[in-house]
């Protein structure tokens, strides 16, 4: 054999493109088997309405879009009732079943609200039903019970009916309200939102505070990043506020749990030694030269409670 053709034996074949192709289809296919590591490897998702798959901080988007669901939903509604300004919030929590929501209702009567409270069971069906509501008339001091039923008509569109019995003195109403969208309620809610300093009309029982200050401050965790707390060096009669704090509330909507105590002490304080939760959201003002407005509120275990609203 002659050194020429040794040397062309023994010079290596350029590979084919086929190849070329073959060996770069086994390179991303053993890629894809390492990231899902295996063949056969599946993901189950999480049902993010299950309590059990959400942290507090939960941030997914709503389960149901209330604008167009025919269910009852997530969100603030309002309405006039006889003339008066009435809202009710319906907003879940991660503690309860999926199928229930704290309702709360703030019917302004008068400049400082009547409120009402229940839990809600049915909560993503036509109709839900609240078998506990109590009722606080700010001007009499004593929580009355109640029960309702919610409905929605149509979209955006809720529907409240109040009963109680003959010995609570109280007639039953009824009043169809509508979605606040000024809300925007499926946009999850940011600390940014509330943070800074609120003075406005606070409302207690049997009295109020036309220039009551709360003062939020962004308290983040790794758990909760939104999360604040509420202060106020204010006094009502001779409560104080500790221990106030502001969530963003379960599910990813545009509202916020709220709560707060009420030290054992004080001679005049109707509220003493009391801890109370509730909701809160900050919406477009109507007033001239502001652009923000907050309602706030939150209840003790008898129902009685305070609200706030104030603009910025």
């Amino acid at each position: 054999m002659s050194d020429s053709s040794l040397h062309l034996s023994l010079r290596a074949k350029r590979p084919s493109l086929g190849s070329w192709l073959a060996l770069a289809l086994c390179f991303l296919t053993a890629l894809v088997l390492s990231a899902c590591g295996g063949g056969t490897s599946t993901t189950t998702a999480l049902d993010p309405t299950d309590p059990n798959n959400n942290s507090s901080n939960s941030i997914t988007p709503p389960v149901v879009n209330s604008n167009t669901s025919t269910t009852v939903s997530p969100g603030v509604y309002t309405a006039l009732l006889k003339g008066k300004e009435i809202t009710s919030i319906v907003m879940r929590s991660a503690t309860s079943a999926q199928n229930t929501a704290q309702v709360y209702v703030l019917h302004f009567n008068s400049p400082d609200p009547d409120i009402y409270a229940g839990t809600a069971t049915g909560i993503g069906t036509a109709t839900a039903s609240i078998g506990n509501l109590t009722y606080f008339q700010n001007l009499s001091g004593t929580p009355r019970t109640a029960t309702a039923s919610l409905s929605v008509p149509r979209a955006n569109i809720l529907q409240t009916e109040v009963s109680f019995a003959a010995k609570e003195g109280a007639s039953n109403l009824v009043w169809s309200a509508m979605l606040d969208n000024t809300l925007k309620i499926d946009t999850p809610a940011t600390a940014s939102q509330l943070v800074g300093k609120w003075t406005g009309r606070w409302t207690y029982p049997l009295g109020f505070d036309e220039k009551f200050l709360l003062t939020f401050t962004a308290d983040p965790t790794p758990a909760d990043p939104n999360k604040l707390t509420i202060t106020s060096s204010t006094l009502f009669l001779d409560c104080q506020m500790t221990l106030g704090e502001a969530t963003p509330a379960f599910g990813g909507v545009n509202l916020f749990s709220v709560s707060f105590k009420v030290p054992p002490r004080g001679t005049q304080c109707p509220l003493i030694n009391q801890s109370l939760t509730g909701a809160a959201y900050v919406t477009s003002s109507p007033v001239a030269g502001k652009t923000q407005r907050l309602q706030w509120l939150a209840i003790a275990a008898d129902g009685r409670g305070v609200s706030f609203r104030a603009d910025r």
